[in-house]
């Protein structure tokens, strides 16, 4: 396998996005992304550069024999030995002199133990708490730095005091040297806890030592240490285990003055012929083969995670969206239609030809036999006469849609869930911040400016008178020969009010059915909604085809009006409602968007080298 800048770019960002990706989600911070981030750190990232050595981390439990194992392998008497457990308080690193100068090994350990390391000066220092400490060794492999790590067993019931820091010295390892001893090698407590720092992200091979009385045999010593192995990696322990050694019991060991004599069981070379054998390339490019595996696995489980928690975002800002917009059309309700078809109609006959206007005030002579006729059939029909047209003040009942509509929407928008399309959608926790600052808002103060705003809604404006009159030149322009011929005869029949009749000449220039609409619209002029406006032609008997003309007609005076008032409603409502907790769900939405995608192009990449 590979590793290219292309995929080591590719894992970087994604280190960088996915925690962003997660926080922009206001998602809590998983187990699993701490372990995955803080894996990447320690044991993946730092060690990218073809040249940084191969870390070595000698580990076991209290009295093991750790320290003296790694004099015996440096050459040097340098960590404190002893029969006490937890002597030693620090980790040590015995660098290499041809690694000592290397710069980047330096800041590699500094971010894997989250400080610099500091030169031993005193063999004492180890036996007190605190930094790192390194020393220079000649003697030992010159590819491996050795990591010599306080016990993980000082303690009892679950406490330990070095735990902590073993564990973070040993995740830095690219493979461990466990010694144990016979009243050790079956603790599954220390067992469990290398395990799972050898396999937690990749598995990492392991040396080993079985420290034991001289009196056991090779086979005993053999069957005690595969257990051990099982323990640690489980049924196929063998491609994991790199080598099996015992090292007997020795008084002048003890004493500290003797090395630590190692053997291997079986035959094959010893420990520290096996440690300067080893190429860091290869068996990092196995690892790291490994551990990219897994990272880009649990990556991919966090993404789906992450994706999850956008279509919940998604969800609730639909929901509120959905909200808002049948608060605004509630606060529209009864809004003066009449009033934008009124002056578009005006706006049509002002656009006329000139001829035209001539037939109009024509057509109001010979419309008179025919007012004759109505007036007719008004004194022999028993029906009351008509009630006179009011024009009355919309701004009262405009006011209390307005508000209800408002405090409807308020109150939608600081709830903890919200009806939704999809159903009930709790508040997602991206928003919960603006909610909170909405409900601390003077509601009462932003009632009343809210209702002040009813004048702003009744006006007209600029923009929509130059609006529809964009709107009746394209219509004009769309009219065929036939259809203003028509215009023409129709213009001499003038009996329809411009308020719903005009629309429907124009567009359909049947006199006919405008003096059969005359007759039937006697009592119902004056309207206010706009919707009822467009119902009368199934009252008048229009043919089908005449009715969906004069709604295709009447549409595009309700858009463009629609255009101008919805948005005015709904610039309202955001500004003094909804505004906060939308912007907030709108920017956190777009944000994760592009981090998913951009976690999922950079995820795709690492899929298409992995085995």
């Amino acid at each position: 396998m590979g590793f290219d800048d292309t995929v080591m770019q590719a894992l970087r960002d994604i280190r960088a996005d996915l925690p962003e990706l997660l926080a922009t989600l206001n998602m809590d911070p998983t187990p699993a992304l701490e372990a995955w981030t803080h894996a990447l750190d320690v044991k993946l990232l730092p060690k990218l550069a073809p040249d940084f050595p191969l870390v070595v981390a000698i580990c076991g439990g209290g009295s093991a024999g750790k320290s003296t194992l790694f004099n015996t392998l440096i050459g040097r008497t340098i960590s404190p030995t002893g029969g006490r457990a937890g002597l030693n308080r620090r980790v040590l690193a015995g660098l290499p002199e041809a690694q000592a100068r290397h710069a980047a090994l330096f800041e590699a350990l500094a971010q894997i133990f989250g400080t610099a390391l500091q030169p031993l000066t005193d063999s004492a220092q180890l036996t007190t708490p605190g930094d790192p400490l390194y020393c220079t060794v000649t003697g030992g492999p010159s590819r491996v730095v050795l990591l010599d790590t306080p016990d993980i067993d000082t303690g009892a019931r679950g406490d330990y005091a070095n735990r902590e820091l073993a564990r973070q010295s040993l995740e830095s390892a690219d493979a461990f040297i466990y010694i144990f001893t016979n009243a050790t090698y079956n603790n599954r407590d220390n067992t469990d806890f290398i395990a799972r720092l050898l396999t937690g992200l990749g598995t990492r091979p392991c040396c080993l030592v079985y420290r034991v009385y001289p009196s056991f045999t090779d086979a005993e010593v053999r069957e005690h240490a595969l257990t051990v192995a099982a323990n640690l990696y489980g049924p196929d322990h063998k491609h994991h285990v790199l080598g099996l050694f015992r090292a007997d019991d020795d008084n002048r060991v003890a004493a500290g003055q003797a090395p630590m004599q190692i053997r291997p069981i079986g035959g094959g070379p010893n420990l520290p012929d096996l440690l300067a054998e080893l190429d860091p390339l290869p068996m990092r490019r196995r690892l790291l083969a490994g551990m990219l595996k897994d990272a880009a696995q649990q990556a991919a489980a966090l993404h789906r995670l992450a994706r999850q928690e956008r279509a919940r975002l998604a969800d609730y800002t639909t929901a509120l969206e959905v909200a808002q917009r049948a608060g605004v059309q509630q606060a529209l309700r009864r809004f003066p239609t009449d009033r934008v078809l009124r002056r578009f109609a005006q706006i049509w006959l002002e656009g006329d030809p000139a001829h035209i206007k001539v037939m109009r005030r024509t057509g109001q002579v010979v419309e008179w036999p025919l007012k004759l006729v109505l007036s007719a059939a008004r004194r022999l029909s028993t029906a009351p006469e008509p009630e006179p047209l009011r024009d009355d003040d919309p701004a009262g009942p405009m006011a209390m849609d307005l508000l209800e509509a408002a405090t409807a929407l308020y109150q939608q928008t600081v709830d903890a869930q919200i009806q939704g399309p999809e159903g009930l959608q709790p508040a997602h926790p991206v928003v919960h911040a603006a909610q909170q600052r909405a409900r601390q808002k003077d509601w009462r103060a932003t009632l009343s400016y809210i209702q002040e705003q009813k004048k702003l809604l009744l006006s007209w404006s600029d923009q929509l008178e130059r609006d529809l009159a964009a709107l009746a030149d394209t219509l004009r322009q769309r009219m065929g020969v036939l259809d203003q011929l028509r215009q023409t005869f129709a213009a001499l029949l003038n009996v329809i009010p411009a308020t719903a009749a005009i629309t429907y000449i124009l567009h359909t220039g049947d006199p006919a059915g405008a003096v059969g609409i005359k007759i039937k619209l006697t009592g119902l002029l004056g309207l206010h909604d706009l919707y009822a406006l467009i119902a009368i032609p199934a009252t008048a008997g229009m043919k089908k085809a005449d009715q969906r003309q004069l709604e295709q007609m009447l549409a595009p005076v309700a858009q463009t009006w629609l255009a101008h008032k919805l948005t005015a409603v709904q610039t309202l409502f955001e500004e003094q409602i909804t505004g906060d907790v939308l912007t907030q769900a709108h920017a956190a939405g777009d944000r994760a968007d592009a981090l998913l995608a951009r976690v999922a192009t950079d995820l795709s990449g690492l899929k298409e080298i992995l085995p």
